[in-house]
């Protein structure tokens, strides 16, 4: 757990550098040690090339602790990790934890690499024109997405609708565009709000997750 117990610090850190109303308007919310050590457990399989996705990554967090896993779990031959978020302040936080990720994996002899990108994740991949063609594809997602509902007639609302995606929040958004890039049998393990499981708003939502998706573990938390 080297690499989490030394993310999870850098996360402490950069949260109290963060601006309380605009946390709140974004949906900031960084993840702790412990939950990304149980959301790193709940993948069946990380083994050979792995593709990683954390998109929303904050001070990378989750995937220090997706790092610590593949590391344990020593069946991994490459790690490539692509990170998205729109704030700042915390990448000098997340290259940080991403130089911590490329120490443990090479001292473990696996390769590393990693792209950080200060983009809005929907925005970016939502309006790809070859999101469903020759797109980067990834084997794993792990994340916890923005919590925000989105307007009618937004910008993440167009790039959404861009990319088959009709949905009412951010995290419902993130889950979705998520799913449509991962390869075949890969996984995605997200923390999200349960508020999909009722209404007609998140029936496209839950539709996509039927036909795309076998959903293999559910945990609550209180």
């Amino acid at each position: 757990l080297t690499v989490l117990l030394n993310a999870d610090a850098l996360r402490i850190k950069a949260n109290t550098l963060l601006d309380p109303k605009k946390k709140g308007t974004l949906g900031q919310f960084f993840t702790n040690a412990p939950i990304c050590l149980f959301m790193s457990s709940l993948f069946n399989k990380i083994e050979g090339k792995v593709h990683l996705l954390d998109p929303g990554c904050g001070p990378g967090s989750l995937t220090a602790s997706f790092s610590d896993e593949a590391i344990r779990r020593a069946k991994t031959k490459s790690l490539s990790v692509d990170l998205f978020d729109i704030e700042d302040i915390v990448t000098p936080f997340t290259k940080e934890t991403l130089e911590l990720c490329h120490q443990a994996a090479s001292d473990a002899k696996i390769k590393f690499n990693s792209t950080f990108h200060l983009e809005d994740f929907i925005l970016k991949l939502g309006s790809e024109s070859g999101l469903f063609g020759e797109a980067e594809k990834y084997t794993h997602c792990i994340m916890n997405p923005p919590y925000k509902k989105i307007a009618t007639n937004s910008e993440h609302r167009k790039a959404l609708r861009s990319a088959g995606v009709e949905t009412v929040n951010l995290y419902s958004g993130f889950a979705a565009l998520a799913i449509q890039k991962l390869v075949n049998g890969g996984e995605l393990v997200a923390i999200i709000p349960r508020s999909f499981c009722n209404g007609p708003y998140y029936q496209p939502f839950r539709e996509l997750l039927l036909k795309e998706t076998a959903i293999k573990h559910i945990h609550i938390f209180d």
